[in-house]
């Protein structure tokens, strides 16, 4: 094989990889979003009248979390070297509707690699290994509303193949979301965790 039948088949390999993530995107969008238009009112149901109970129910504090933030999806590792490792890492993190919105300027993110020690991100706009951006459809946003998805994309130093990645997202007052995957042990320039 010459030079331009590899750098064509690297190419190829590119577009088809890039082609899958936008494919799974708007699949993942079209099959959680709501249709628009109207839909009528909403029944209202009325509740039996209140009887007293020997418990109190336990109860939540208005701007306490009850822990809703969700992973959207998969984890993917971007190699820009292949034979170093991955360097980029990018997931969706995802809020019910019946969730409270998470301020995500004061959300932190710690990721640490198998013999590496742990680094605390913080949301930012520059690309940084100590910083990780949060956008909705390419757009930067700050917070994460009820209802909608937003992408998290952060660079790591090299993790080579087969190495164990923890990510565990921290939104403020509220639950950590830990995540757990494994590098492929063949790197690619696109990988699914």
């Amino acid at each position: 094989m010459g030079c331009s039948e590899v750098s064509g088949s690297i190419i190829s390999i590119k577009t088809i990889c890039v082609s899958l993530v936008l494919v799974s995107c708007i699949m993942t969008l079209g099959c959680t979003m709501t249709p628009g238009g109207s839909e009528g009112p909403i029944p209202v149901t009325s509740l039996p009248a209140a009887t007293t109970s020997p418990v109190p129910a336990p109860t939540l504090q208005p701007t306490q979390s009850t822990g809703d933030i969700q992973l959207a999806g998969n984890v993917y590792a971007l190699s820009s070297d292949p034979l170093r490792g991955i360097d980029t890492i990018t997931f969706s993190l995802g809020l019910p509707a019946h969730g409270s919105a998470v301020d995500l300027t004061r959300t932190e993110i710690v990721f640490s690699a198998q013999d590496n020690d742990p680094v605390t991100l913080v949301r930012g706009t520059r690309d940084s290994t100590s910083i990780f951006t949060t956008t909705i459809g390419g757009n930067a946003v700050t917070a994460l509303l009820p209802g909608d998805e937003v992408d998290i994309s952060f660079r790591v130093k090299p993790v080579s193949g087969g190495a164990t990645v923890n990510i565990e997202v921290r939104p403020p007052g509220g639950a950590a979301l830990p995540i757990s995957r494994t590098v492929p042990a063949m790197i690619l320039s696109m990988n699914v965790l």
